[in-house]
């Protein structure tokens, strides 16, 4: 979830939306971006936390003001720009700000909210504007991934996208900080995006093995989920999670933690909050704790923390995944996965031919992606293959895959039949849908069932493909 990338002045308007805007929307290459016009020196704050990878803050030019044959594209283009590198690795770019008005530099790491810009005119722009889009990665500005959808949260919405005549009330007042992880070592809660966190339990690095990623909501009255407690501090020492009150001890050094961050709110009392309950302060060492588990152990006394307080909730997120590595066989077309080299094609029950393929992505649950039309779901062996290629053949019978089945594709948010329940076969690596048993002679690398119980996959805009 992203939040509106400005304060809330009342002085923002969308004046190009996205591909759902067909009206108002933009072009080919940019179908997913947003255009906020604002008069030069509206506040651009970050719609998400992550690490700068590119920051441009002196060009003085707007290319408009250029003869034709000198009109760049590229980062020229874009003008005065910052890129944000999220969790899932997808990238933020915000394009045309004002000349020396970037706050940030590359290599740092921003939370969601932190003022990063002022709106200006620069580069490709006819008038002030923010251009904000997101792409499935960003190495170099010759390798960019395909802009992705973005869904927005303010304070008249929980998740949208807006179309051009929309009243924007961006809530980016609410702080909210990712990858806080919880340590199944010591049972504590930790900021799992540094390297240097020192577990107590054994004075080595926290285990982040298998923990979800919450989300804290900083120096906020109208955080969601209220009554909350504030005055919670990240230490950068331990970085770790504590309530700042006297006698707190660090674990990294025994003496007080460092109360240099802001306050974070935890809900509390809220067994019905979406998220994690049963998280609790200890009035010990004044961390925070998982109480369910019995073998938590407190940093003060090395002993069991104290149990006496109040329960929390942490809000849990998970991150719009993509796979790559899935290819298209040039033999049967079918839609496999490049990295499984047992996967076997059912036109000569030899190895799948991925040659000349591109890599495709597979977003995991909710993620929405432009698609390619021509993939179908056979009924019979519940694999995805490709209409157009009259070769291919179902492994379940030897013949022709039934064309009876849904085409994948998304467009302008529709839902697909039979959206859920995708499953990658560990034996011969294909897509196959697990909503029903499985046939006993449908894998073709085995002539027996799928490998069952694998990653559950949505096939929105199955067909992304990269460079």
């Amino acid at each position: 979830m992203y939040k509106l990338p400005f304060i809330d002045d009342g002085k923002w308007v969308l004046n190009t939306g996205n591909f759902d805007d067909p009206i108002h929307g933009h072009g080919k290459g940019q179908y997913y971006a947003f255009d906020f016009n604002h008069d030069k020196g509206g506040e651009v704050r970050a719609a998400r936390g992550g690490w700068i990878v590119f920051v441009e803050n002196k060009l003085e030019v707007n290319v408009y003001d250029l003869p034709n044959d000198n009109i760049c594209k590229g980062i020229l283009g874009a003008g005065n720009a910052v890129l944000i590198r999220h969790l899932d690795n997808t990238v933020a770019a915000y394009d045309h700000m004002m000349t020396d008005s970037i706050t940030v530099k590359k290599g740092e790491w921003v939370g969601q909210g932190t003022l990063i810009g002022m709106s200006g005119n620069t580069g490709n722009s006819s008038d002030p504007h923010l251009h904000f889009e997101l792409h499935a990665y960003w190495n170099n500005e010759n390798d960019w991934g395909p802009s992705v959808p973005t869904i927005f949260e303010d304070k008249k919405h929980r998740a949208w996208r807006p179309k051009r005549g929309d009243e924007l009330h961006s809530n980016n007042d609410i702080i909210l900080q990712e990858d806080w992880r919880w340590c199944k070592k010591c049972q504590g809660l930790f900021f799992g995006g540094n390297p240097g966190s020192k577990c107590p339990t054994d004075g080595k690095t926290h285990s982040k093995t298998g923990s979800a990623n919450y989300v804290l909501a900083r120096d906020s009255p109208n955080a969601p989920g209220w009554p909350f407690q504030s005055h919670w501090h990240w230490c950068k020492k331990c970085q770790g999670l504590f309530y700042m009150v006297t006698g707190s001890k660090c674990p990294a050094d025994g003496k007080a933690h460092s109360k240099s961050s802001a306050s974070y709110a935890l809900v509390y009392n809220k067994p019905n909050f979406p998220g994690q309950h049963d998280w609790r302060r200890c009035y010990k060492c004044q961390g925070l704790f998982f109480g369910g588990n019995p073998g938590s152990k407190c940093p003060a006394s090395s002993q069991g923390h104290g149990k006496g307080n109040d329960n929390y909730v942490l809000c849990q997120t998970y991150f719009n995944e993509v796979q790559g590595k899935w290819r298209k066989c040039s033999k049967c077309r079918v839609l496999f996965y490049g990295g499984g080299p047992g996967s076997k094609c059912p036109v000569d029950n030899g190895p799948h031919n991925k040659t000349g393929s591109k890599n495709y992505y597979i977003t995991i649950d909710w993620t929405e992606y432009p698609g390619n039309p021509n993939f179908r779901r056979c009924d019979k062996c519940k694999g995805l293959w490709y209409i157009d290629w009259k070769p291919s053949k179902c492994p379940v019978d030897n013949a022709k895959h039934s064309k009876t089945g849904h085409v994948y594709i998304l467009k302008d948010g529709a839902q697909p039949p039979d959206d859920w329940n995708w499953r990658i076969c560990g034996k011969c690596m294909s897509l196959f849908h697990g909503a029903t048993s499985p046939v006993a002679d449908e894998c073709p690398s085995t002539l027996g069932t799928h490998g069952v119980g694998i990653t559950n996959f949505e096939p929105y805009g199955v067909l992304i493909s990269s460079k």
